[in-house]
């Protein structure tokens, strides 16, 4: 009887010891919730796979890390209030685009003609990530791994634009406030549009253009409602991966690491695709019936947007300070 007992208490300890050690392991494991608004075929989205897929390896299971692609989830303000509240971990978002709602200035990353080609944004873009980080951090958001989307084009269903003079009396899509100056400048309307309604405005002649890197323009099919390309290299647009701040510093210290050297890994690897993909997206377009043209003289584009650096300067001292430290950077 004695030996029965002491058998049934053993196998009793053990089975609490296998469920505790179940239980720790089930609570070990962190759920990395990632999304992105633009499709999974474009650079940002392949890098987002290549994040997600390296973080599920290098942390063997303690990170089970998945993403989501378009507009699964909703247009990118959505997902990015998503990130801040805890139902999303990570969005690979746009500064100036919808993070500027926290931090206006924010915005200033987006003035036209700034930067020299895709190498000095990238360099931007690295030494501006603890910057941005910082100016985030009141509002539960960490900025890591700054990615270049490639200058943008403009794309436009009526005609194609040689001089400023063609886009008067268009209505262009823009995604925020400075892209909208710009095309105000350059003589067109600037109409703000979603990104998720920019193909169904197009159709609808809701908006006669928008504008966007070629390999944005291609992986959404926009180009299948307009047959002009335009090629004005006016902005350089960015993203960065922007985590939860409380999910990120619960993480314990490997595996915090882990996030952090993984998403700049995968940082790099778009920048590192992305001007090839530009190209190849590009002539795609092209072998599909775009009309593709430079523009007579890129530096009447540039003179007639160039006071908006002074005019984004003039909204106040935490402007100033953050232009300077662009311009300071390139």
């Amino acid at each position: 009887m004695k030996k029965s007992l002491m058998v049934f208490v053993v196998c009793l300890l053990a089975a609490g010891m296998l469920f505790a050690a179940g239980a720790r392991e089930k609570e070990d494991v962190y759920h990395l919730r990632a999304s992105t608004n633009l499709a999974d075929t474009g650079t940002v989205g392949k890098a987002l796979q290549y994040f997600v897929d390296e973080i599920n390896e290098v942390s063997d299971g303690r990170i089970l890390a998945t993403a989501n692609f378009g507009s699964e989830l909703g247009g990118q303000r959505e997902q990015v209030e998503m990130m801040r509240t805890g139902s999303l971990e990570m969005v690979a978002a746009s500064p100036p685009s919808v993070l500027s709602a926290f931090v206006p200035q924010l915005l200033a990353l987006n003035i036209p003609y700034l930067f020299e080609d895709e190498a000095q944004f990238a360099e931007v873009l690295e030494a501006m990530e603890d910057e941005i980080s910082q100016l985030l951090e009141p509002f539960n958001i960490v900025t890591i791994g700054g990615q270049n989307m490639g200058f943008r084009h403009v794309l436009i269903a009526p005609r194609p634009v040689y001089s400023p003079d063609d886009f008067r009396g268009l209505n262009m899509r823009g995604p925020n406030p400075v892209y909208v100056e710009m095309f105000e400048r350059l003589g067109a309307s600037g109409v703000t549009t979603d990104w998720t309604d920019v193909y169904t405005s197009l159709q609808t002649g809701v908006i006669d253009g928008m504008e966007a890197s070629p390999d944005m323009i291609y992986s959404m099919r926009f180009h299948e409602q307009a047959q002009y390309l335009s090629k004005t290299f006016h902005i350089a647009a960015a993203v960065y991966y922007s985590f939860n701040k409380e999910w990120l510093e619960s993480l314990p210290a490997d595996l915090y690491e882990i996030v952090v050297d993984t998403a700049r890994k995968a940082a790099a690897y778009q920048n590192e695709i992305d001007l090839q993909a530009q190209q190849d997206s590009l002539q795609k377009m092209m072998d599909e019936g775009v009309k593709v043209n430079e523009v007579d003289d890129l530096s009447e584009f540039a003179d007639l947007t160039a006071p908006m650096v002074e005019s984004f300067r003039e909204r106040g001292p935490e402007w100033a300070d953050f232009i300077d430290k662009i311009l300071a950077a390139r």
